[in-house]
């Protein structure tokens, strides 16, 4: 049975690659396809449109960011209508099928945690042509799940809200500036800035509640969070982003003041995000505009 095997993104890409490996230990009839198989040289749409009607099943593997981007969009159409909707599972990294957007919870979804894979072994299971009994399949799968838990644990850290959640903008009271996350998705210690706003998707953030009253701020762009560098507690440390991974620098709360603007302040150092001559820095309560923003929402029709 071939099984297209859909990403988006590096912790998509990996955990995609590790299925690959993974699932013909499992189950031997299984001859999974991931983009990334595509040989140098060779027109890569071509190669996919043949992969995507030759396929009895489709996985794609979705985490909050990439489950709304246009490549795993068109995937998923590709494959509904090469399967019919009967064969098509999302594979949920670190989102559950509450938080999957339309046309993608029209699909059944399985997390990837034990319980979830076990629930695409045994649909992959049905629709072989060589299907294995009950038992034989549990013991198959007891066997190897301890190979593949480690690689999707380490790829299973929240990086934002569900993607029906409300993005916004923040808009620094003193210099009206907009907040941006720079660089490239998913890559550790990137830079902050300000800049007049542009509407790209740099200057969109969303709020992912980790604890009672505290927040990773998440860059839709990148998907890595505001991170005051190297845990530091020390006026002006610098402010980055990083992959959540629930430290105490990671996480804010949000002040409402009287003015209706937000002050951040991070759990870990009790100071504030703030514009700096020198960039965003951390800084101790002024009561400065430098380090006052408004939430503006961004509202969709």
């Amino acid at each position: 049975m071939k099984v297209f095997i859909g990403w988006s993104g590096t912790r998509s890409k990996e955990v995609a690659e590790a299925l690959k490996d993974w699932l013909p230990d499992v189950l031997h009839s299984v001859t999974p396809f991931i983009s990334s198989d595509i040989e140098k040289g060779k027109e890569s749409v071509h190669v996919l449109r043949s992969e995507l009607e030759q396929s009895n099943f489709g996985i794609l593997c979705l985490t909050r960011d990439n489950c709304i981007k246009p490549w795993v969009l068109f995937e998923a159409g590709a494959l509904s209508k090469v399967l019919q909707n009967a064969a098509v599972c999302p594979y949920l990294i670190d989102m559950e099928p509450g938080d999957l957007p339309q046309p993608l919870w029209f699909f059944q979804a399985a997390t990837a945690d034990e319980k979830g894979t076990q629930d695409l072994i045994r649909a992959l299971n049905a629709e072989s042509e060589l299907v294995l009994p009950g038992q034989q399949l549990r013991r198959s799968f007891e066997k190897w799940w301890p190979d593949l838990k480690p690689k999707l644990e380490s790829k299973a850290k929240p990086l934002g809200p569900p993607a029906s959640a409300q993005a916004f903008h923040l808009i620094n009271v003193k210099t009206l500036t907009v907040l941006r996350a720079l660089g490239r998705p998913h890559k550790n210690g990137e830079p902050l800035d300000v800049g007049n706003y542009s509407g790209e998707e740099q200057e969109i953030w969303y709020c992912h509640q980790v604890e009672k009253r505290y927040y990773a701020i998440v860059s839709l762009l990148t998907g890595q969070c505001i991170d005051v560098e190297g845990n530091s507690t020390a006026e002006q440390a610098k402010i980055h982003q990083w992959e959540f991974q629930n430290g105490e620098n990671q996480k804010w709360t949000l002040a409402l003041q009287k003015d209706c603007s937000y002050k951040l302040r991070a759990k870990h150092s009790g100071r504030y995000l703030a514009v700096t001559d020198g960039g965003i820095k951390q800084m101790p309560d002024t009561d400065s505009r430098s380090q006052k923003w408004w939430l503006a929402p961004i509202f969709t029709y």
